[in-house]
């Protein structure tokens, strides 16, 4: 199967470029730079030059795909545009294809409410997304709604990686200020659990929905729920910080005024079951534990970490 990525060098990207071609796949990936053409041609995939806010000039030259995911996303206030345009121009260019596109669309995990304690939700829950992710839910109805495409949507939770690639996600910041100032920054009041998922869980995620999902189907790439803030940023310091690493607490709006209005993301109560990808696809994700993961995250930092 050929696969074009959007977003192949990026955090989600990434480990799909990786996965995909470990299984054979032919991968095409979208590279806005030299340098990106450069690490995608250095694991086998295939670099397409062009940059995701003009698509015009790179999706009429698409080579031949079986299939397109979609896993270019930033936090900027541009988003709306940009994916409406990319969609203008891509959505043909798919129905160009000489044979079916299956279309892999990203959404995520704040695209929905608020969890209340004890329960959970699932695919079929309504929207209520954070206002700075409206778009996503236009381009989701334009994607499921077009019947020339086998559309499909996979939701990860918050996504963090291990440092391969340089990529860390929803770790990131905290593990840098761990390291170098001996802080770790705790938004709300700590008692708010994120769903979340490992970079390589979620790329296994969307490479069984290439093969087995039906067109119209939404899956949520979720494999820790039980884990809240103020775990996680103890868990951080305790394991990349020194004895005497400082837990901050800052309120929701101290965090969208330095990080921008998608942080009140990061003080939203979820818990997410992912059954439906579990039973309908076979998936199984090896990253559950999220502690077991911090070996590795500290020693790419070049951190020293404790028995």
């Amino acid at each position: 199967m050929r696969v074009f990525i959007t977003g192949g060098t990026g955090l989600i990207g990434s480990a799909l470029v990786d996965t995909l071609i470990s299984r054979q796949y032919r991968v095409f990936a979208l590279a806005r730079s030299e340098t990106a053409c450069t690490r995608l041609r250095a694991i086998g995939a295939v670099p397409i030059r062009g940059d995701l806010t003009d698509p015009a000039r790179w999706c009429a030259a698409l080579p031949p795909v079986d299939a397109v995911i979609h896993a270019a996303c930033d936090f900027s206030d541009a988003m709306t545009d940009i994916d409406r345009t990319l969609l203008d121009h891509l959505i043909p260019a798919m129905h160009a294809m000489p044979g079916p596109v299956r279309f892999l669309y990203t959404g995520g995990s704040w695209l929905f409410a608020q969890t209340p304690p004890g329960q959970s939700i699932d695919e079929s829950s309504p929207f209520d997304p954070l206002p700075e992710f409206q778009w996503m839910c236009s381009g989701i109805d334009r994607v499921l709604g077009d019947e020339r495409l086998h559309g499909i949507v996979i939701h990860p939770g918050c996504v963090y990686a291990t440092g391969r690639h340089g990529h860390y996600g929803l770790l990131g910041r905290d593990l840098q200020t761990a390291h170098t100032n001996d802080r770790v920054t705790l938004i709300g009041d700590g008692d708010v659990t994120l769903p979340m998922v490992h970079a390589d869980d979620l790329a296994d995620l969307y490479c069984l929905a290439l093969g087995n999902a039906t067109r119209g189907s939404s899956y949520f790439g979720v494999a820790i729920n039980d884990l809240t803030n103020r775990a996680l940023a103890g868990l951080i310091a305790r394991h990349v910080g020194t004895p005497d690493c400082q837990i901050d607490a800052i309120t929701v709006q101290t965090a969208i005024t330095r990080l921008g209005r998608w942080a009140a993301g990061l003080a939203r109560h979820q818990s997410m079951t992912a059954t439906r990808a579990f039973t309908d696809l076979g998936w199984n994700p090896a990253h559950c534990d999220l502690e077991s993961d911090l070996p590795g995250s500290a020693c790419s930092f070049g951190i020293s970490f404790p028995n």
